[in-house]
């Protein structure tokens, strides 16, 4: 129907907007990448774990909790620490779905 059709339109619009294609390079904001290979997810840049050590266990332990906005700070704080960890984008893509932030999951998951 017409309303379906522009509602997708107004999604992907948004989307596209939200991730910069539409305006010049610019960041969104309360949000940075971290590198071009991360391009694409953009990570909270007052992410209070940052510098956490065993960022990942306690992430894991808050996923458990059913705390999902800290699961994720600290999973994106295990990643800022390393990057090519594997196990630590697989949850948290998992916990951005469950977030439902599909377009986040997506990328981390693709990642």
């Amino acid at each position: 129907s017409d309303t379906e059709f522009w509602d997708k339109m107004q999604a992907e619009w948004e989307e596209m907007a939200r991730r910069n294609w539409i305006s010049e390079n610019q960041e969104a904001p309360g949000q940075v990448t971290i590198s071009t290979i991360e391009k694409g997810y953009y990570f909270h840049t007052e992410n209070p774990f940052k510098d956490w050590p065993g960022a990942f266990e306690e992430g894991l332990k808050k996923m458990k909790e059913g705390d999902l906005p800290v699961t994720i700070l600290y999973l994106e704080a295990a990643i800022l620490q390393e990057p090519n960890d594997a196990e630590a984008w697989q949850f948290l893509g998992v916990t951005q779905a469950e977030n439902e932030n599909e377009q986040a999951a997506i990328v981390a998951l693709q990642r």
